[in-house]
């Protein structure tokens, strides 16, 4: 156990501690925007189910899709009638990548 445990041991310790801490409170931004204000992007793990995050000087936010149903299904819809070549219109809904703000 000894080594493997250590790792573990750790982080439990330091999500403890983080936990003490008061959390603050921000409004979410979409990754367009973050671009725009010079954010730049990184890889993440999939930590918090994360699909990339944004990063500049200290902030750094994590990036998730921000999808409904009906707009999801609207996509698929065009592009399977894009591949069967029944597609008259190309337009589909944007797919929303909203970013919150880490502490």
């Amino acid at each position: 156990m000894g080594l493997r445990f250590f790792p573990v041991a750790v982080a439990l310790l330091l999500a403890g501690q983080a936990v003490a801490k008061d959390i603050g409170v921000s409004d979410f931004a979409y990754a367009s925007e973050l671009s725009e204000e010079g954010y730049e992007p990184f890889a993440t793990s999939g930590a918090g189910n994360a699909l990339f995050g944004m990063k500049r000087d200290t902030d750094l936010y994590l990036c998730f899709i921000a999808d409904e149903p009906a707009a999801s299904a609207q996509r698929q819809g065009v592009l399977v009638a894009e591949v069967n070549g029944t597609n008259p219109d190309r337009e589909v809904p944007n797919i929303p990548v909203v970013c919150v703000l880490t502490q």
